[in-house]
């Protein structure tokens, strides 16, 4: 059996010519306009959140800036200081990682919520 043989009924014009064709239909899909439905949800999504202003306190010190959001009474995002200007000689201080994961700290199951009673 020949290479021609296994091969019936396509060319490799035609080969190309599908894959390109494929390539730019699943391209094309990754691509919205500005004026979709994802963002007029993701709009009035916003407007239910409260931003608000906190620090980091995780023993380090330093107490940088955190932009907090908030729906519902529980932290949704947690964003660093970005509103001053980032020159050379003058650095913006913006939260580290152990600040940033703040969110997950508040919310977990495990925290201690009031002070513990010594029993025994």
């Amino acid at each position: 059996m020949s290479k021609n043989e296994r091969m019936v009924g396509i060319s490799r014009r035609t080969l190309v010519k599908s894959t390109a064709i494929g390539s730019l239909a699943l391209a094309a899909g990754g691509f919205s306009l500005p004026f979709t439905l994802r963002n007029a949800a993701a709009a009035v999504q916003q407007a239910r959140e409260k931003v608000v202003w906190g620090a980091c306190s995780v023993n380090c010190g330093s107490r940088c800036a955190l932009r907090l959001h908030v729906k519902d009474n529980e932290v949704t995002w947690v964003e660093t200081d970005n509103t001053g200007s980032d020159e050379y000689g003058n650095h913006q201080v913006r939260a580290c990682l152990r600040g940033r994961s703040i969110r997950r700290r508040i919310n977990h199951p495990d925290r201690l919520n009031y002070p513990m009673k010594r029993v025994g």
